[in-house]
């Protein structure tokens, strides 16, 4: 077994990438929503990815939402400071895999506007990333195709960054729906975490805990 005292922060731990997300907004409340959806127009596929360790894919085949399990995207946020080119958004990313593990986070960013082509773009970092073992809890991430072990990042906290794409001619402005959205994020370790590495397995000693 060896030990590495913190990895470097351009270390990336997990990414995660989705496509064709239903991307929502309701301009009278404000919010803005890219859930997964498999409706006869959008049919949301993706992956979560475990980059250290015993490295690992947890594929959800295009079309997943539609196959009635508990996989699921949700990313809702509080947008804010609306302009022509930019709005300030809050909120919060919820990855859920096949039998009810989840990837969650927080997170604060800007939206920046590109008219007039309507290309979106919306940049946000989180520090709370965590993965809860729900379910069978038996420390996997599950796809429709692959997993990968999470029993050594349950319980920690991350910190991470969220990127969603889109394009919507009128911005903010008013109503939208089933706008195609993309959505990807990566995880790193936080400051002063202190990694225990092993062949094909990955251990956790003293990273920031939730309270």
């Amino acid at each position: 077994m060896i030990a590495v005292a913190g990895l470097a922060s351009a270390d990336v731990i997990v990414s995660y990438s989705y496509t064709d997300l239903d991307g929502t907004y309701d301009a009278s409340s404000g919010t803005f929503s890219a859930e997964a959806t498999d409706n006869g127009t959008l049919a949301t596929g993706g992956d979560v990815s475990l980059l250290i360790g015993a490295k690992g894919t947890a594929e959800f085949d295009t079309g997943f939402f539609g196959l009635g399990g508990l996989a699921d995207v949700d990313i809702t946020m509080s947008i804010s400071n609306v302009t022509g080119s930019s709005a300030d958004g809050v909120g919060m990313v919820t990855l859920t895999d096949t039998d009810g593990d989840i990837l969650s986070a927080s997170f604060t960013g800007i939206w920046n506007i590109i008219n007039p082509i309507g290309f979106m773009f919306f940049s946000g970092t989180a520090d709370d990333y965590e993965f809860t073992d729900n379910g069978q809890a038996d420390g996997v991430f599950n796809g429709t195709t692959g997993s990968f072990d999470m029993s050594s990042l349950v319980g920690n906290l991350f910190d991470g960054a969220i990127s969603l794409l889109l394009r919507n001619p009128g911005g903010f402005g008013d109503d939208f729906a089933k706008v195609s959205t993309q959505g990807d994020g990566i995880l790193i370790p936080t400051p002063g975490a202190v990694l225990i590495a092993s062949v094909g397995a990955l251990g956790m000693i003293a990273p920031r805990r939730r309270r």
